[in-house]
This record gives structure tokens, sequence and C-alpha cells, in this order.
């Protein structure tokens, strides 16, 4: 394929580039139709759009189905297990963040990250790390204590020991 020089700032010559260069690889016509377009991922008729709608290639697998320990040797794998095996290791009665920030030594609202970070995963592993105490009542500034799940503190030390 002959090398292309594109003025970048004529759109037109851009245009013609990007029509040159889709041809070159099968794709469809760079011209926009108001009707065609499907959002960030492109235009339909794209090849990557229709790369994932192919039922032959899996769209993701179910973690939320997994078993616990299974779950938890997946996340080990992440930063957050460091973190997850301390709160493990020293909380064992509830806490709230700030207090667990303190206990853990750790930076001021650390925690707090900590805790977005594990809702997320809390979120696509069905799981809870963390659940809050009504009974333990709250700290100094209000904030609920947390405790971690017995059966989740019993994995994390089990994985963390082998």
């Amino acid at each position: 394929m002959p090398y292309l020089m594109v003025n970048l700032d004529d759109t037109n010559d851009c245009r013609k580039a990007i029509k040159q260069l889709r041809s070159a690889i099968n794709a469809p016509d760079c011209d926009r139709d108001a009707n065609d377009s499907v959002g960030r991922r492109g235009r339909k008729g794209n090849r990557l759009a229709a790369d994932a709608d192919s039922p032959s290639k899996p769209q993701g697998e179910d973690v939320a189905a997994l078993p616990l320990p299974m779950k938890l040797r997946r996340i080990k794998q992440r930063h957050i297990w460091k973190h997850l095996v301390r709160i493990a290791n020293a909380a064992e009665d509830a806490q709230s963040l700030p207090e667990l920030d303190l206990l853990l030594d750790l930076p001021k609202n650390k925690m707090r990250s900590l805790k977005a970070i594990m809702a997320k995963l809390e979120n696509r592993f069905d799981l809870k790390f963390l659940r809050v105490v009504p009974d333990a009542g709250v700290d100094a500034s209000g904030n609920p204590r947390y405790a971690m799940l017995p059966n989740v503190r019993r994995q994390i030390l089990k994985i963390e020991a082998t």
C-alpha cells in the first residue's frame, strides 16, 4: 500500500484519507449518517461492533456464581488484598472507617477510598467484605461501625496462610 500524505489542517483531505484507509480494511464508508450512530464505540456495521455480537466469543464469565474461596483467590491478585488481610487480622470487633485508619496506621480517609474500591468488587463478585453493625453504635463523629463478615474473614486468613 502506498504511503499517504495528509494535510491535517484540511478537513476534506482528512476525510479522503480516512475513507481510503477504511476501504483498505473493508470497513464501511466514513460518511456520517445521523441514524447510523451507536455511541462511543463506533457505528453500526463497524467490525468491532459486529465482533461484539458474535455468539462464538464469550461475553465474560459470571464471577458472582463462583464459590467464596474462588472469588477471594481472584481478588487476591489485586492490590486491595493486602488491606483485606490487614483488616481480617486486626479488626475483630466493629470499627468505623476513621477508626480503621488509625488501627491499620493508614493515612486519613484511606479507608474511605478502600471501601469504595471494595464496593466495586462486592458488586462484581456479589459478596460483602464489611457490613454495618447497628448494635456497635457510631464513633465520636457519627460514623457507623463496620465488621468483616466471619466467613469472609476466615477464608481470607485461610488463603493468606497457604
